[in-house]
């Protein structure tokens, strides 16, 4: 095989076999979309939500017996069109403070 035809090949299979970049965007998720969502999906988004308050925080609170789900899912249901992302930032802002 000629050199340029083994390069152009090699291309094309590094090309074909790439990773795809997959993204996932919550800042437009209401809390409607998310209760809408099922159980299943919401425990990830539990982790997920207080990942991100504690990267913008610094503080990785512990309490076997989080109160966060319960509240965010009242608060979720008493405001369905709220934006799930904010409403959770309000949340834990307010247990950071003890509330």
């Amino acid at each position: 095989m000629r050199p340029h035809r083994r390069a152009l090949l090699t291309a094309a299979f590094v090309a074909a076999s790439a990773p795809v970049a997959h993204s996932l965007d919550f800042s437009g998720t209401t809390c409607r979309q998310f209760l809408a969502s099922g159980t299943t999906n919401m425990a990830p988004m539990f982790m997920f939500l207080r990942g991100y308050h504690a990267g913008k925080t610094g503080v990785i609170p512990y309490d076997s017996h989080d109160s966060f789900p319960g509240r965010l899912g009242v608060y979720c249901k008493q405001h369905p069109e709220a934006n799930l992302v904010e409403s959770s930032e309000r949340i834990l802002v307010e247990l950071d403070h003890g509330l």
